[in-house]
């Protein structure tokens, strides 16, 4: 990845101030992405109100090799430890891994680590380097978390559409469907209405901090409520709360700062987790 200080300034400017110290602006960085940090008032979740033996089924070495097959060779989180590394893996050797991981999911443990993210804030396209609300966070976290989350995301992605949990004309983040195939809808939409002059209308949304705005056990709730339950629901919940990061910036490490509220950026499951949730 391309060095974030390579393409921005050595200033930012906040407040009519200008801040030129890397450590001091890393700081503000990571004020920035966790503010609004509202503490909301716990719901009374029952977890295993409702048995789910599809998606909590014991971890097979299937979805262990789907999973590592499907990693892209990004940068590594804070731990170092590339996705390659898996991929050259043995047999024996990822047994060892998927027993790990079948123990943290019984006992529904989640490793601080895997809660913990390195962001580097990157320049939003033909925006001002010097104002903070100008970079977006790219997150760095941990191989062996993505790996994890993807096997839920496989059961969760499964359970979704074979238990028809979805509307029938939602195409992000399902299995079979995608952008490609909204898109031939819509433009066929419009050209029929061409044809028989007619009008299309169109709305288009951008939720502003979209991620940033979930209400973690509002979405739990929700999960619970489509049969979402057991201990893949008590994994995830605890895998979402009181996670922290830290921003890497031109050379220096910010404190550590908690996250009480929002998706984790760059998590697997966070795009099936805000379909849920809105």
């Amino acid at each position: 990845m391309k060095n974030n200080s390579e393409s921005t300034l050595n200033f930012l400017q906040i407040h009519n101030r200008i801040i030129y110290h890397p450590q001091s602006q890393a700081t503000l960085f990571a004020e920035n992405f966790a503010s609004n940090n509202i503490i909301h008032e716990p719901l009374p979740l029952d977890f295993f109100a409702q048995d789910n033996s599809l998606i909590n089924k014991p971890c097979h070495i299937s979805e262990l090799n789907r999973a590592i097959n499907s990693a892209k060779n990004t940068t590594p989180g804070a731990d170092q430890i590339p996705a390659k590394f898996l991929k050259l893996l043995n047999h024996s050797e990822r047994t060892i891994i998927l027993n790990f991981f079948q123990q943290i999911f019984d006992k529904a443990i989640v490793p601080k680590e895997w809660k913990h993210a390195i962001i580097l804030p990157v320049p939003k396209p033909c925006k001002d380097k010097t104002k903070i609300s100008s970079y977006r966070p790219i997150a760095l976290t941990s191989v062996f978390s993505k790996t994890f989350e993807r096997i839920l995301a496989n059961r969760i992605a499964y359970f979704l559409v074979t238990e028809q949990k979805l509307h029938q004309q939602h195409y992000g983040f399902v299995p079979f469907k995608d952008n490609r195939t909204a898109a031939y809808i819509i433009y066929k939409e419009i050209t029929d209405a061409k044809m028989e002059k007619k009008y299309f209308v169109g709305i288009s949304l951008d939720i502003k901090s979209a991620y940033d705005s979930v209400y973690i056990d509002g979405l739990i709730y929700k999960c619970l409520e489509i049969g979402i339950t057991g201990l893949i629901a008590l994994w995830i919940h605890g895998f979402l709360s009181y996670r922290s990061l830290q921003i890497r910036w031109r050379g220096c490490l910010s404190s550590e700062k908690t996250l009480l509220k929002g998706l984790p950026q760059g998590s697997v499951l966070s795009p099936y987790y805000y379909t849920l949730y809105v």
